[in-house]
């Protein structure tokens, strides 16, 4: 608890006035809730001993009616801005989640499946939350309201008759804490349990195609099964500690009350305190029953709430190991130099680019082929310096990379991945992530560009059609061309193409192919990775990539004269492609 405790302080810090306000109404709020036993106990001793008036009456009628109204009052003002700052810190842990995840590149992701992330920015921030609001409500109820009311039993009735009454709570102390210890290692192993489980619905729902197809929905459905059976286990047993909690402090309680009156009713005899008193007394400690019973929720939030802590803390202090940033600007990028360029991905010792030496002047544009694996994607893959480089730099303009300001850096570069990401949006939302400016003329032009434009008018509601998530709606190669024409609308000076074409047809290809060039105008440069070498027939640049080396450069119609693998591959796909026009005919 004393983790949490030191955690919220820094929270509470930046946000004074909010509880300040609640500390000082929560007390006018506990002063004013045992205030009307005190009256209770002057109205039935005053009976007893017929000191009684009516003035005396209507005094504390209204001191009684004052002090409910109060308490309510008081109570309402702390409990809203408490709970106020429950949801402003939901609100800001999701904030701060979001912009980490946005800020973190590949290798912050390969140690965090998306479920777990998804629960921790979704169940551990709520279980924050809950920590700050109910929590401290039970915190205050626990301690504050527990203090005032213990003190009106010592001070107005028996100091004595309260340190009887508390002699069975060092017992309940006890077990508390001992059982309040296993609640924080119980519920992490619970929610690292629930983070396996939502990472294996994820997965299983991104491929629910391939089990369908594979006819495995039995065998899956069993695997999660296993799952949630293991992840309802782990709860069950933070369960089981919960609910010691509740008895034992009925237990605690009832113990009290037999005490308290036994020897009250002594006290009352021996006249050394008044039948008003006792009443009193006993109003207080069944006053005690909530502040009791809450301990042991108390202990079970603070305890929930400093595992969740400690998750969300993990991510925010996990980093992607990149070199950081430097200042320069980049206003222009004229030249692209790889110098003896060798890169391992993170944890592993196998170089995928091997002494790799690659000048791309401005307007150049540079294919890339070679056999699977050979490092292609590897390669595009160092512009945006989304991994930490190994041995050398990348070089800008005769500079490294890591001097110029990241954000200057990615926005003169526009990426088509092998993967293509589409958001459950419109075609317009999807296009407008290149432009957010842009009319819709200039869209129709990218779309266009990107021969996808004629798909896009027969469909029933154009650009406002939806895509569906990751873009489910349309086939492999419309999401291809509605990527390119994103990238086109970006305008940037570098563009990367990773097998960007592989889905469409070689007619369409081509037809992309020329409206590119008329695009570029020697004004982009561009990076073409692709296993179809008329892709890249007009390329000012062409180079063979095996096992993370160059092993041919040169253009296309060079390369086909030089035997290798280039030449090979040219003449097996132009003799695939005179036979399947040979079997169309």
């Amino acid at each position: 608890m004393t983790y949490i405790i030191k955690q919220l302080m820094q929270y509470f810090k930046l946000h004074k006035f909010r509880y300040t306000i609640v500390i000082l109404f929560m007390l006018i709020s506990s002063a004013m809730t045992v205030a009307p036993t005190y009256l209770l106990r002057l109205f039935i001793d005053g009976i007893i001993q017929k000191t009684l008036t009516f003035p005396m009456l209507w005094l504390y009628v209204g001191l009684f009616l004052g002090a409910i109204v109060l308490s309510y009052v008081s109570g309402f003002i702390w409990n809203f801005y408490l709970f106020i700052g429950s949801y402003d810190l939901q609100k800001t842990l999701r904030n701060n989640l979001m912009e980490h995840f946005l800020h973190m590149n590949a290798p912050f992701y390969q140690r965090f499946r998306t479920g777990d992330l998804m629960t921790r920015s979704s169940d551990d921030v709520q279980v924050m939350g809950m920590t700050v609001g109910y929590g401290l409500m039970v915190f205050f109820n626990t301690s504050v309201y527990l203090f005032f009311i213990l003190a009106m039993m010592a001070i107005t009735v028996s100091f004595k008759l309260t340190l009887i009454a508390l002699i069975p709570m060092p017992i309940l102390a006890y077990y508390i804490f001992k059982w309040g210890s296993r609640v924080d290692e119980a519920f992490t192993d619970a929610q690292r349990s629930v983070s396996e489980m939502n990472s294996e619905v994820l997965e299983m729902i991104d491929g629910v195609r391939v089990i369908r197809a594979f006819g495995m929905e039995d065998e899956t459905a069993a695997i999660f099964e296993e799952k949630t059976e293991q992840t309802k286990q782990k709860n069950d047993i933070v369960s089981e500690i919960d609910s010691r909690f509740g008895p034992l402090i009925t237990t605690i309680l009832a113990v009290s009350f037999v005490l308290s009156f036994g020897f009250g009713a002594l006290f009352v005899a021996r006249q050394q305190i008044t039948l008003g008193a006792m009443v009193s007394f006993q109003v207080y400690l069944t006053m005690v029953v909530w502040p009791m019973i809450s301990a042991g929720d108390l202990i079970n939030v603070m305890q929930q709430g400093a595992a969740s802590w400690r998750r969300i803390n993990q991510v925010l202090e996990t980093g992607d190991d990149l070199e950081a940033p430097g200042h320069e600007s980049l206003p222009r990028i004229e030249e692209i130099t790889f110098e003896d360029f060798h890169f391992a991905y993170p944890k592993t010792e196998r170089f995928v680019l091997n002494g790799v030496d690659l000048t791309i002047k401005k307007g150049e544009i540079v294919g890339i082929v070679g056999k699977t694996g050979s490092g292609k994607t590897t390669l595009l893959r160092q512009f945006g310096h989304r991994y930490p480089f190994s041995n050398q730099i990348l070089q800008i303009n005769g500079q490294d990379l890591i001097l110029y300001q990241t954000s200057e850096l990615r926005d003169k570069i526009a990426e088509v991945p092998q993967e293509h990401t589409l958001f459950s949006r419109t075609i317009r939302e999807n296009l407008l992530f290149g432009d957010a400016n842009a009319t819709d003329e200039r869209l129709w032009e990218v779309l266009a560009l990107a021969s996808f434009a004629e798909d896009v008018k027969r469909m029933p509601e154009g650009l406002d059609t939806l895509v569906g998530e990751k873009g489910v709606s349309l086939s492999g190669g419309q999401k291809q061309r509605l990527s390119l024409a994103r990238a086109f609308l970006r305008q940037s000076e570098v563009l990367l193409l990773d097998d960007a074409l592989s889905a469409v047809d070689a007619k369409t290809e081509q037809q992309i192919i020329e409206n590119m060039e008329q695009l570029m105008e020697g004004k982009q440069t561009s990076l073409i990775v692709t296993h179809r070498l008329s892709a890249i027939t007009k390329a000012d640049k062409i180079i063979v990539l095996d096992d993370g080396r160059i092993t041919q450069m040169g253009t296309h119609q060079t390369l086909i004269h030089v035997p290798g693998w280039y030449q090979n591959q040219y003449y097996h796909q132009q003799i695939k492609e005179d036979t399947s026009d040979d079997t169309n005919e």
